[in-house]
C-alpha cells in the first residue's frame, strides 16, 4: 500500500500513458449523450449563475432608482425564473454526472476483476493481495471522484470565474483589478492546505492499513499469542498502532480546522476591496450602487470556484494516478491464454495424459526436465518424490495453471493448449492441501463447482465422499456456516468437503495434491474408504508422503530433481529404486 501511495505522490499528470487515456474514452463513449445533456445542464447553471447579479444591478439601477415597480415586479420575476433554472440545471447536471461516473466505475470494476481473474498463478503468487484489493477499491473510488462530476465541476468553475471577470471587466475595470488583488492570496493558502491536507490524509490511510493489519493479524494469530503468553507484548504493539493513527488523525483535524476561517478571510479580503474601492467610486459618482452590489454579488460567486481550482490539480493527480494504475492491469495479457480455436477430442474426454519432453521453470533453471510420461486413462497414478523435486508443478501444469516452456502436455491427444478453458476445468481438477472453503454454508461450497445441482445431488456427493456423517451432525446440517476460510470446521472436514465438491463436478481427471498431509488417521480411514469412489471411472493423479495413500495405484512415478528416476508398482521400487527406497525409510 504504501508503495503504491508513494507513486502516487510522485505521479505528474504529464505521465499519465495516452493509453490509458483511450481506455477512459472507451468506457466513457457509450454514455456521451447523457454527457451531452450533462454539459448542457452545466451550461444553463453557468448562465444562470452569472445573469442573477446582473438583474440585481439591473433592478437597483432602473428600476428602484426610478420607482418604477412594474418594471421591478418583471425583474423579480425573471430573477425567480434565473433560480429555477439555476436549481434544474444543477439537479440535472450533478444526477447525470453521478449517474455516468457510476456505471464507468461500475463497468471498469468488473472488466479488471474479470482480468485479474484470468491472470496465470504466477500473476497471483507475485502479486500482494493487497495491492490487488487497492487497485479494485482504492483506485476505482479515486478515479470515480473524478468522472462522477469532476471533469464537469471544472469546466463549470473556469467558465464561472471568466464570465464574472469578463462582466465585471464590461462593468469597471479598475475595481476589477483591485479586486483581483485578493486572488493570489486564495490560491497560495488554499493549495498549501489543500497539499498539506493531502499528505495527511495519505498518512492517515497508511496508519488506518496498519491498524486493520495488526488487527488481523493477531486475531489470525491468537493461538501463538495465547501459547507463549504475549498478550501483554500484543497489547502494547496495539497501542503503538492506534496512537499513531490517532495523531495522524489529528493532523487532519488541525488542517481540516483551518480550512474554513481562511475560507471566510479570503472572501472577506475581496469584500473589503469592492466595499472600500467601490465605495469611494459610488460616492464621487463613478459607478452605480447598482454596480457596487453586482460587484459584491460577483465577488462572493468569485472565491468559490477560485477555491475548488486551488485544490482541484491534486485530486485530478490522484485520479491519474489510480487510472494509469489500472490501465497498467488491463493492459498486463494473461501468461495463460484461451485458444482462439479451440478442440475437442473426436471421442470425447476420457482422461488419457501424455507429457511429451515436458521443461518448466519459474525463473532462470529448470524446475522439470524433459518429462515424458504416460497416464492411462481411468487409472490411478501416484507421484512421489523429495521436497522440492517439482511434483506441485507437474500437477500445476497438467491442470494448466502454467503453460509448458519446452514440449506439450496432451489430453485424449489433444494439447492442453488447444482445449477451451470451460471444457478443460470441467475435465480436470485439483484438490490442494490448504482446502480454501467460502464464507457460506456447507451447501453451496460443495454446489460451487455446479451451482446447478440440485440438494439430492450435493448430499449423495457429501456421501460418497464419506462426509454426510459429520455434515448431519452439525446443528443445521448442510446449511451450517464454514465460517471465514472455513475456520469453523477441522482440517479434516475442509478436506471431505473439498472431496465432495470435487465429486460433485465430476471431472475426468483429479489431482489430489498432497490433500491427506494434514488430517488425522480417522479422517484419512474414511478418505481411503472414499477412495474407490474417487477413482471410479476418472483418472487419478495423487501427490503424497504417506505410503499408506500409494497402496491403490496403478502406477508410482518417483521424482527427483525435476526427473523421473522410477517408474513402476510399490513392491518393485521399494526392491530396485533407491530413490523410493530413502522416501519409504524416513
Amino acid at each position: 500500500m504504501g508503495r503504491l501511495q508513494g507513486r502516487e505522490e510522485h505521479f505528474n499528470l504529464r505521465d499519465l500513458d495516452r493509453q490509458a487515456i483511450r481506455m477512459l474514452g472507451k468506457y466513457l463513449r457509450p454514455y456521451k449523450g447523457r454527457l451531452l445533456l450533462a454539459a448542457l445542464a452545466m451550461l444553463a447553471v453557468t448562465a444562470a449563475s452569472l445573469g442573477m447579479p446582473y438583474l440585481s444591478k439591473v433592478a437597483i439601477d432602473r428600476y428602484i432608482a426610478q420607482g418604477d415597480m412594474r418594471g421591478l415586479a418583471l425583474i423579480s420575476l425573471l430573477y425567480l425564473g434565473l433560480n429555477g433554472i439555476y436549481w434544474l440545471g444543477a439537479y440535472w447536471q450533478g444526477y447525470l454526472s453521478g449517474w455516468v461516473g457510476q456505471h464507468v466505475v461500475y463497468a471498469m470494476r468488473r472488466d479488471l476483476f474479470q482480468h485479474v481473474l484470468r491472470q496465470s498463478k504466477r500473476f497471483h503468487e507475485g502479486e500482494p493481495v493487497g495491492q490487488i484489493v487497492s487497485r479494485l477499491t482504492h483506485d476505482v473510488n479515486t478515479l470515480s471522484e473524478a468522472v462522477s462530476g469532476g471533469i464537469l465541476n471544472l469546466v463549470n468553475d473556469l467558465l464561472t470565474l471568466t464570465g464574472i471577470v469578463v462582466v465585471m471587466l464590461m462593468f469597471h475595470v479598475r475595481l476589477t483589478l483591485v479586486t483581483m488583488t485578493a486572488v493570489p492570496v486564495v490560491l497560495l493558502s488554499m493549495g498549501y492546505l489543500g497539499k498539506k491536507m493531502r499528505l495527511a490524509y495519505r498518512q492517515v490511510q497508511q496508519e488506518f492499513a496498519a491498524v486493520n493489519a495488526g488487527v488481523e493479524q493477531s486475531v489470525s494469530g491468537m493461538r501463538v499469542v495465547q501459547s507463549l503468553s504475549k498478550e501483554s507484548f500484543t497489547v502494547e504493539q496495539f497501542e503503538s498502532l492506534s496512537l499513531r493513527n490517532v495523531k495522524a488523525n489529528l493532523r487532519v483535524s488541525l488542517l481540516f480546522a483551518a480550512v474554513f476561517p481562511t475560507m471566510t478571510i479570503t472572501n472577506m479580503l475581496g469584500t473589503a476591496l469592492v466595499l472600500g474601492y467601490g465605495g469611494t467610486l459610488v460616492a464621487h459618482n463613478i459607478i452605480t450602487l447598482g454596480v457596487l452590489l453586482a460587484f459584491l454579488r460577483y465577488v462572493d460567486r468569485f472565491f468559490g470556484p477560485l477555491r475548488e481550482l486551488s485544490l482541484v490539480y491534486n485530486t485530478f493527480q490522484a485520479a491519474a494516478a489510480s487510472l494509469d494504475r489500472i490501465a497498467d492491469y488491463m493492459n498486463r495479457r494473461p501468461e495463460v491464454t484461451e485458444s482462439a480455436h479451440p478442440e475437442r477430442p473426436p471421442k470425447g474426454f476420457e482422461g488419457e495424459v501424455a507429457f511429451e519432453g515436458v521443461t518448466f521453470g519459474y525463473g532462470e533453471g529448470a524446475v522439470l526436465h524433459d518429462l515424458n510420461v504416460h497416464l492411462r486413462a481411468g487409472k490411478t497414478v501416484a507421484l512421489v518424490g523429495p521436497t522440492g523435486a517439482g511434483k506441485s508443478t507437474f500437477a500445476g501444469l497438467l491442470a494448466r495453471l502454467y503453460d509448458v516452456q519446452e514440449g506439450k502436455i496432451t489430453l485424449d491427444g489433444v494439447d492442453l493448449r488447444r482445449i477451451s478453458f470451460p471444457n478443460l476445468r470441467q475435465t480436470v481438477m485439483m484438490v490442494p492441501q490448504d482446502v480454501f472453503l467460502f464464507s457460506q454454508s456447507i451447501r453451496e461450497n460443495i454446489r460451487y463447482g455446479r451451482p446447478q445441482a440440485t440438494d439430492t445431488e450435493v448430499e449423495q456427493a457429501a456421501k460418497q465422499a464419506q462426509a454426510h456423517a459429520f455434515i448431519e451432525k452439525l446443528p443445521e446440517g448442510y446449511d451450517s456456516p464454514v465460517g471465514e476460510g472455513g475456520a469453523l470446521l477441522s482440517g479434516g472436514q475442509k478436506q471431505l468437503i473439498a472431496f465432495a465438491r470435487a465429486l460433485l463436478t465430476n471431472p475426468k481427471i483429479l489431482i489430489l495434491d498432497e490433500a491427506t498431509a494434514n488430517i488425522d488417521a480417522y479422517t484419512e480411514a474414511l478418505i481411503q474408504q472414499a477412495m474407490d469412489e474417487i477413482r471410479r471411472n476418472r483418472t487419478t493423479l495423487i501427490i503424497a508422503h504417506r505410503f499408506s495413500t500409494l497402496r491403490k495405484a496403478d502406477q508410482i512415478i518417483v521424482l527427483e530433481d525435476g526427473r523421473i528416476v522410477g517408474q513402476g508398482l510399490h513392491e518393485d521400487l521399494v526392491e530396485h529404486n533407491r530413490t523410493y527406497q530413502r522416501l519409504y525409510r524416513r
